[in-house]
């Protein structure tokens, strides 16, 4: 491939970007409630889904 000018920021301009990863998000304490949660460190709202599973799983006292 031929060149307009011999300039190197040229061949510069020309490469493609590579890409950035992201920093992977921190993980939760075992004493956390979210702790194994996939959702952790994004926006938690409650109630979690993780206490609905709870409410369902414990016997009623009625």
């Amino acid at each position: 491939m031929r060149y307009f000018t011999n300039n190197p920021l040229e061949r510069l301009m020309m490469q493609k970007p590579k890409a950035a990863r992201e920093d992977s998000p921190p993980v939760a304490a075992k004493e956390h409630f979210c702790y194994g949660c996939k959702r952790f460190g994004q926006s938690c709202i409650r109630p979690c889904y993780r206490d609905v599973k709870r409410m369902e799983a414990a016997p009623c006292a009625l």
